[in-house]
């Protein structure tokens, strides 16, 4: 934080597929078949049209304002109190979405692992490790992440490769059975998961922007798409769409019953070492989007001295929001446009005003110049 950090194409790619399908990826075929059933895969195509516009929107923002995050483009196109207050909503929502990846983070071990270990243990030692990433940097956080992608990718596909002599693709028949416009209940969540991506705008300003730097954007949004259309469509294909949606982890039922070489089994564990990874991945991204934000937003010029209170309120937060589970799945079913309000309406709202502007400044200089 304290020195110019440059990440790559490649790292800033990794950074968002592990962001979007690393947490996604364990509850989405539940979610999304209790919409859809066996059309969940409609809803992937969807949000994944939506996430490469959501990624060329604060894109093309930093091409019009280089070198600048959402906070400083904020301040500079609305202004001192509008552009304060987009700030702070920002710098809220990324804090929020720490404090929610972590309570998720300690609920999986919870219910998958060990239940008798206390929940706000898991979250102390978490939010410890992200933490100290932070204190590190962006730079570190980007390599883990490069790292995680490739063992996840491969780890993914030879899941999915070991399962092919256990997929029925009759159950995905009829296509839309109950007519076009039913397969889309549900959109939001998706949406809002790949909504996911828009820390993207605070790390593209040390990216070391090359002519490839939109593809390698469009690249990650185009490997999540894959991931999370493989896990949807394969539990479904196995399970079938009303049985995938009784699951709570539907990806872990999916795998718990592979054996390798009759003598090899029990392949759930590497997943859920892959999930949690990529959950550590997600909240220290985010934490440092959010340490990030406040920085600019306050000027402060000792930002690392920040890490420990917003810790110790990321932990807060995410032990008293919700009180279990079911909660928590009921409001990202429910109340997905909250995140879609600072994912989609907000990052549009200041895109427009941009435009606008953008589309002034030849006529102003025109009509001085005459």
């Amino acid at each position: 934080m304290m020195r110019q950090t440059t990440i790559s194409n490649q790292q800033m790619m990794a950074l968002l597929v592990i962001s979007t399908v690393g947490t996604a990826s364990l509850y989405a075929p539940a979610i999304l078949t209790q919409y859809a059933s066996r059309d969940s895969w409609v809803l992937v195509l969807l949000g994944g049209v939506v996430g490469i516009l959501n990624v060329l929107v604060f894109l093309q923002l930093n091409k019009w304002y280089p070198g600048k995050s959402i906070i400083a483009i904020s301040r500079q196109v609305l202004g001192g109190w509008l552009g304060g207050l987009f700030s702070f909503l920002f710098f809220f929502y990324f804090l929020d979405i720490t404090s929610w990846v972590l309570r998720e983070y300690a609920q999986f071990f919870i219910i998958a692992l060990n239940p008798m270990i206390p929940q706000n243990g898991y979250m102390i030692v978490g939010i410890i490790m992200c933490a100290y990433a932070v204190f590190h940097g962006l730079e570190v956080i980007a390599r883990v992440a490069l790292l995680i992608l490739g063992i996840s990718v491969m780890t993914f596909l030879f899941i999915y490769i070991l399962l092919v002599s256990q997929y029925h693709f009759e159950y995905l028949l009829p296509v839309m059975e109950n007519g076009f416009w039913s397969s889309f209940k549900g959109s939001f969540v998706v949406i809002s998961w790949f909504g996911d991506m828009m820390f993207i705008s605070m790390i593209i300003q040390y990216v070391k922007r090359t002519k490839k730097t939109v593809p390698y954007a469009i690249i990650g949004i185009g490997i999540s798409f894959a991931l999370l259309m493989m896990a949807v469509v394969g539990c479904i294909v196995v399970f079938g769409g009303k049985g995938a949606s009784t699951f709570t982890y539907p990806i872990v039922s999916l795998i718990q019953n592979i054996k390798l070489f009759r003598d090899i089994e029990r392949l759930d564990a590497i997943l859920i070492a892959i999930w949690v990874m990529s959950s550590f991945v997600k909240v220290t991204v985010y934490f440092w989007s959010a340490l990030q934000a406040l920085t600019e937003w306050l000027h402060i010029s000792r930002p690392r001295l920040f890490i420990p209170p917003l810790a110790v309120a990321v932990v807060i937060c995410a032990r008293f929001k919700i009180w279990g589970l079911i909660e928590m799945s009921s409001l990202y079913d429910r109340q997905a446009w909250y995140f879609l309000i600072f994912q989609l309406v907000l990052p549009i709202v200041l895109f427009l005003v941009a435009a606008a502007r953008q589309n002034s400044i030849p006529e102003e200089k025109s009509y001085g110049s005459g």
